[in-house]
């Protein structure tokens, strides 16, 4: 399905957010019970293949192009010494799987790959009751495959972080109850879950995705006289650097009604029309800001000044590979850039700064295909994106959301 997108023009509104992908990944995996909300097809996915595992026994589990689900559920599969096999569509059975299988493999897991990428097989073992693993870089997915696999297999493991990354897992299982602490040593994060404690099962509150609101604070900000109120984001301090830069970036952007629900922050965000300025994105922050990394390139095309990101080589292992996604986005709206191994610089044109003509190729990546409808805000005529199919497995009520603020959008 391809998109025709006409931009409307200044508004004044509020938008419905899709629950938090990451948590609820987490709670579908654990089988919790939640609050209702929308959903993505990746969260389905999830859903789907976790309870044909557990409930109905099954085998053969489909996690459609969830790269997070297939990784989690891995590890919390592995440790229950039980025969599976995972697959997904063909997106993401190129996506490199190394990365969880070979530490599982170190815990005493028996877990193999297809040349490094999916379909997963996982074959009966027992973990190894006491484990200590250092992450080699900064990782929620390998960090949380390995917990879920500890949990059950009943094995004590520590967990050297050198950088934060997400940590919906550590702050879920302490609020389930496990047997969980976090201590700073020697300026390095250590997790230690003693796995003998199951957990409590509790219904958990999802707030808002923080990565979807990301795409209309950008449209905010871009749009001329406008302003958004977005209630109940997740503001969990390791997901919010896109937050943060856009504040550095001189964004009018604040958040409200600060609340606490099972360890997890959540507030209702309000962002008004902005004139931005570039800055340096250094290589420390992108593990946390890497999900905003496509739509904030496209908001330093129209920032003044340039922007510079250090260290962007996750981006080329994800649903597409992202890096040259951006490129090509870039390019196609005679952006000024540069790039050298993986880092990125673009030459802000400034806040007046229009194209024309364009037509964005979606590299069948739901992240890729929203920058486009996003960059629709500053072009002077329609613009085309093909194959946008891929944003139901994040946002469903993308498209909705957009026409609820005027964009006229003609989906074929």
């Amino acid at each position: 399905m391809n998109a025709l997108i006409k931009k409307g023009s200044s508004f004044k509104s509020s938008i419905v957010l899709p629950l938090d992908k990451s948590i609820a990944q987490r709670a579908a995996i654990l089988n919790l019970e939640t609050n209702d909300g929308i959903v993505g097809g990746d969260v389905i996915s999830t859903r789907l293949a976790s309870k044909n595992a557990i409930a109905n026994g099954e085998e053969n589990l489909y996690l459609g192009n969830s790269g997070t689900g297939i990784r989690l559920l891995t590890g919390y599969l592995s440790g229950l010494g039980r025969k599976f096999n995972l697959s997904g569509d063909m997106s993401l059975s190129k996506r490199p799987m190394d990365r969880i299988a070979d530490p599982l493999n170190e815990l005493g897991a028996k877990v193999s790959l297809n040349n490094g990428k999916p379909p997963i097989k996982i074959l009966p073992s027992n973990l190894i009751k006491e484990f200590s693993y250092r992450l080699p870089i900064p990782s929620a997915q390998l960090k949380s495959s390995l917990l879920l696999a500890a949990l059950n297999g009943k094995t004590k493991i520590e967990i050297i972080e050198p950088e934060l990354s997400r940590d919906h897992t550590e702050k879920m299982l302490k609020y389930l109850e496990c047997d969980i602490k976090i201590e700073y040593k020697d300026s390095l994060r250590r997790i230690y879950l003693n796995g003998e404690v199951p957990i409590k099962e509790k219904r958990v509150f999802i707030p808002g995705d923080f990565s979807a609101a990301s795409f209309f604070i950008a449209l905010t900000l871009l749009s001329e006289n406008s302003r958004l109120l977005i209630p109940e984001v997740g503001i969990n301090p390791s997901r919010i650097a896109f937050f943060d830069v856009l504040k550095e970036m001189n964004a009018d952007i604040s958040v409200e009604n600060i609340k606490e629900k099972n360890n997890e922050e959540y507030a209702d965000i309000l962002v008004n029309s902005s004139k931005l300025r570039g800055r340096a994105i250094a290589k420390e922050i992108v593990p946390n800001l890497i999900d905003e990394i496509p739509i904030l390139s496209m908001l330093a095309v129209f920032a003044e000044g340039s922007t510079f990101f250090e260290g962007l080589s996750e981006l080329k292992v994800k649903e597409s590979d992202r890096l040259k996604a951006i490129r090509s986005l870039l390019t196609e709206i005679n952006a000024k850039f540069e790039t050298n191994l993986d880092n990125l610089t673009i030459k802000g044109f400034g806040n007046n700064y229009t194209f024309s003509n364009a037509k964005f190729n979606s590299f069948n990546d739901h992240r890729i295909a929203m920058c486009g409808a996003i960059l629709s805000s500053r072009s002077i005529d329609d613009i085309q994106i093909n194959n946008v199919d891929s944003i139901e497995t994040s946002f469903p009520n993308f498209f909705e959301n957009l026409s609820s603020l005027g964009f006229t959008i003609d989906l074929s």
